[in-house]
């Protein structure tokens, strides 16, 4: 077996780029014969850990529009996709990149799987996006989305040719046996400082804490284009208890430190950093946007679930969850055992089922 996995762009620091790396390595640690990671962008030099088997190739250095680049990129992919054994499985981390990946791959023999990592309604946003789903589900050969209600929104909005599997991200460390409470007063946010992870509305949020909960801190561990915007907020709000740190390869310190893991993001697929906060055992309270955060979140089992944008039932979970040591236990200890559907085993199986029946 012979992956080729295509990415924007290998160097970024984002949960697409930790599970994609991840699934790489665990593909050549389960016996393919090769694995290359395409990158269109970048350089050969990826955030998070790649097995020195794995081969990465960089395509351009500089980010520009992908189909400014069409026809230099068709010909560098196709270029590869060439000297690639027969029959050879071309991976999309992202359905974005499945027009060059098929339109490469004409005359040739590969095989073309579409990965999903957003929520597919984002689609009906821009005709980009939605002529990337139709190129899918017209010419993929299989297309994977992070979750059963993505999946849906595929079958009810495109007619889909190849077949449609949900498969969950895995976790890309190994679980803990052990668990203890941790009595640490830190809540804990993990992810880019852009619109989309809507860290303006968790340090909104933050702000309505009462005085006698003060002693708890928010740690919000990320990079991005908002970081100045989200700077000032803090200071217009007067916050001494919220922090802005820079991305990390070594998340898994935040997460041991952390009692409390919280999301406000206005839309996801399937968020790694909910996967990795519950395999630490950390309640959870998020918002309940389209997709992602229901499929981790039980609510009132291992956290809280909140309709989406709801301030005050925000505010109102947070400060039980933080009042209560019983409620946090209770959250943890379920959290723990829940965070072993999407152990790397299990998930691997899927993988390999995929790849064998087409």
């Amino acid at each position: 077996m012979n992956i080729i996995l295509l990415s924007s762009n290998i160097t970024n620091a984002g949960g697409t780029e930790r599970i994609g790396i991840g699934l790489a390595n665990e593909l050549i640690n389960s016996g393919a014969s090769s694995v290359t990671i395409i990158s269109f962008f970048g350089s050969n030099t990826p955030f998070f850990e790649v097995d020195k088997r794995i081969r990465i190739v960089t395509l351009f250095q500089r980010e520009v529009s992908l189909f400014i680049l069409f026809p230099k990129l068709i010909l560098k992919l196709r270029r590869i996709f060439k000297s690639c054994p027969e029959r050879s499985i071309i991976l999309s981390i992202g359905a974005l990149l499945c027009p060059f990946s098929i339109v490469a791959n004409v005359g040739l023999s590969h095989l073309n799987v579409v990965w999903e990592h957003f929520n597919v309604s984002l689609i009906f946003k821009s005709s980009k996006e939605r002529f990337a789903r139709y190129m899918a589900s017209k010419y993929a050969d299989a297309i994977v989305t992070l979750t059963c209600k993505d999946k849906e929104m595929y079958l009810a909005n495109f007619a889909c040719k190849p077949k449609v599997s949900a498969i969950p991200n895995f976790l890309t460390f190994d679980i803990t046996s052990n668990f203890h409470l941790n009595s640490n007063k830190v809540a804990l946010a993990v992810g880019r400082l852009t619109e989309q992870k809507a860290f303006d509305r968790l340090i909104k949020i933050w702000s309505k804490l009462p005085a006698h909960l003060q002693d708890w801190r928010l740690d919000i561990v990320g990079d991005g284009e908002d970081e100045a915007v989200l700077k000032g907020l803090i200071a217009d709000l007067k916050l001494k208890n919220v922090h802005l740190i820079k991305t990390t390869s070594t998340i898994e310190d935040h997460y041991e430190r952390a009692s409390i893991y919280l999301m406000t993001s206005r839309w996801e697929g399937l968020p790694m950093v909910l996967i990795e906060a519950q395999s630490y055992g950390l309640p959870i309270i998020s918002y309940d946007c389209l997709t992602g955060p229901r499929d981790v979140v039980r609510n009132g089992s291992n956290g809280y679930l909140i309709p989406d944008d709801n301030e005050e039932e925000f505010v109102s979970k947070l400060i039980h969850t933080i009042e209560d040591d019983g409620v946090r236990e209770k959250f943890s200890i379920t959290a723990k055992k829940d965070s072993k559907r999407f152990n790397k085993i299990a998930v691997m199986e899927s993988w390999f089922k995929l790849f064998k029946s087409i």
